[in-house]
């Protein structure tokens, strides 16, 4: 264990969304969605700990783990490396060419060109001629040539034992989307944000997210004294009813995660057996 190891409070939560990555079960790493056109993966990661030091990945491809990638920026003079220049950078560090695909990611994808095409179609790709825009490497797929919005994200908030707070997060985006696409994820701020007073994470619908600046107005919030509960409160109505969203909150005295649906999510301190989760959220301490 990190933590109990003495180690960094960011780099204890990179472990922890490697952890993720490597399940097929969660959209990020492997098992992370495939794109529109049924073959591409894209996927960004970002790394944030409470001195300000932030870094991140996106449209990075043929990485098992986008985060460690995110920590490695973080040491570099950048914030934020993207595309083909993230994915060469990966390379520098020893990451060999990964495929994340997997049978249930590419089964995922057919039904999302399938919602495409059917009167299920999201709002927002209902005016949108999604066809003259096509801009993947591959043709339309057949399946699309006539007359798809799942999203997950993984992360991890972390308090040390020196008070410190670092947070880490990892996604593979939407099946339903063009290429190029960047969420919430690596964008400082929004997905994610680690300061004096705590550290948050969301999951959600990324272009709301992006739009009011999520985590850092929850940080902001905990700043000026809220819990964590009635942060975490504020975070989900700023979202509900237009888009999906949930977020994890951990302060010096508390952790908590609250969602406007059913989100999995679990905490404990270092040396408890005591699990915190949907079930048993310590929201004051």
């Amino acid at each position: 264990m990190v933590l109990e190891a003495g180690g960094d409070a960011a780099d204890a939560a990179v472990a922890g969304v490697v952890l993720l990555e490597d399940d097929p079960r969660f959209n990020a790493g492997t098992g992370s969605c495939v794109r529109l056109d049924g073959q591409s993966i894209q996927m960004d990661a970002s790394v944030m700990r409470s001195d300000g030091k932030f870094g991140a990945v996106a449209g990075i491809e043929r990485v098992k783990n986008p985060v460690r990638v995110a920590r490695a920026v973080m040491d570099s003079p950048h914030l934020l490396l993207q595309g083909d220049g993230a994915t060469r950078f990966a390379r520098t560090l020893g990451m060999t060419d990964y495929d994340p695909a997997t049978p249930e990611s590419l089964r995922r994808s057919h039904k999302q060109q399938a919602v495409l095409m059917s009167q299920d179609t999201p709002l927002e790709w209902r005016s949108f001629d999604w066809r003259t825009h096509w801009n993947f490497d591959s043709p339309v797929p057949e399946r699309l040539r006539a007359d798809a919005n799942a999203h997950d994200t993984v992360g991890v908030a972390v308090r040390s034992a020196n008070g410190s707070f670092g947070v880490a997060l990892s996604t593979g985006g939407l099946s339903l989307a063009l290429r190029g696409r960047v969420g919430d994820v690596p964008i400082l701020g929004a997905g994610l944000y680690a300061g004096q007073d705590g550290a948050v994470a969301a999951t959600g619908s990324g272009e709301r997210v992006v739009e009011v600046a999520l985590a850092r107005k929850v940080h902001d919030l905990l700043a000026s004294g809220s819990s964590v509960k009635d942060a975490a409160d504020v975070a989900v109505a700023l979202i509900r009813g237009r888009g999906d969203i949930g977020v994890i909150v951990i302060s010096a005295q508390a952790l908590t995660a609250i969602a406007d649906r059913p989100m999995a999510w679990a905490g404990r301190e270092s040396g408890s057996n005591a699990w915190l989760g949907p079930s048993n959220p310590r929201q004051e301490g």
